[in-house]
């Protein structure tokens, strides 16, 4: 091949490199134009759904530990009750006892 078409070749070559450069470009371009205009809002409302579905969660959480805690303090105030009179009968009639 001669030198001529060799340089014709390589500049040809290089042109369509610059040209598929450019279209690269404008589609990185517009990739993030949709990225902007359409993943990014929903990725957004997604975020803050979560937060809603979490936050409901903590509080329902606290709800059942709650009531969880009510029910038990009252199991355990009747029981304390009659726990705390068995023992003071059981004082009283021991120190009643020494006291003769």
């Amino acid at each position: 091949m001669s030198s001529d078409k060799i340089k014709d070749i390589k500049a040809a070559g290089a042109v369509a490199a610059d040209t598929v450069r450019d279209e690269i470009d404008s589609l990185k371009a517009q990739l993030e134009k949709l990225i902007g205009q359409r993943v990014t809002p929903v990725l957004g409302k997604a975020s803050e759904q979560a937060g809603a579905f979490t936050e409901q969660a903590v509080a329902n959480a606290r709800e059942l530990a709650d009531h969880a805690r009510n029910d038990l303090a009252k199991q355990t105030r009747g029981q304390t009750s009659w726990v705390s009179i068995a023992i003071s009968g059981v004082v009283g009639f021991i120190l009643g006892r020494l006291s003769r």
